[in-house]
């Protein structure tokens, strides 16, 4: 996947009432699809979609292998408009491998204020990361936990402690 914009045909098609036309559409984008096409992937994982759609958008998010997909990922799970899947999103960051390092306060944020699942999958990204990003980027994060702490509950204090560890 690439970065360029995304064909008009294979766009509607994605949008398609006929659940067959998605799925190939959506095999399609595996073969040539950029990461302009994720914004149209959350959309239609946004939308409901059938069983069989919802599992081949899922392959396709958890396959990931586009670094430029890394910023348009961290973008969504900013977005109140994606809160519905909030959770499918974040587990793929871990699924799929991708270096969110540069994106620690997102995912802090996540841990902070999500529900205990989407919470969990967020504080995984971090445990997963291979290295962390500059002491700027540690810094923003590290205040986040500090200011929540003494709000959150039991569990959530466990994990913000943990991540306290992971960028020392």
């Amino acid at each position: 996947m690439e970065n360029k914009k995304p064909n008009k045909k294979l766009q509607t098609d994605l949008f398609s009432t006929n659940t067959s036309t998605v799925l190939s559409a959506l095999n399609a984008l595996k073969d040539k699809g950029n990461s302009a096409y994720l914004p149209l992937l959350f959309d239609l994982l946004n939308s409901n979609p059938e069983a069989a759609v919802e599992d081949e958008i899922i392959f396709i998010l958890y396959n990931l292998k586009m670094k430029n997909a890394v910023p348009v990922i961290a973008e969504a799970l900013q977005n109140p408009k994606y809160l519905p899947i909030r959770k499918k999103l974040t587990t793929a960051c871990w699924e799929n491998g991708l270096n969110f390092m540069d994106y620690l306060p997102v995912f802090v944020d996540l841990v902070i204020t999500e529900e205990w699942e989407t919470s969990f999958e967020a504080f995984t990204v971090i445990e997963n990361m291979k290295s962390y990003p500059e002491q700027e980027i540690i810094d923003v994060a590290t205040n986040k936990i500090h200011g929540a702490l003494n709000d959150a509950d039991e569990q959530k204090r466990y994990l913000l402690h943990e991540i306290l560890t992971f960028v020392r």
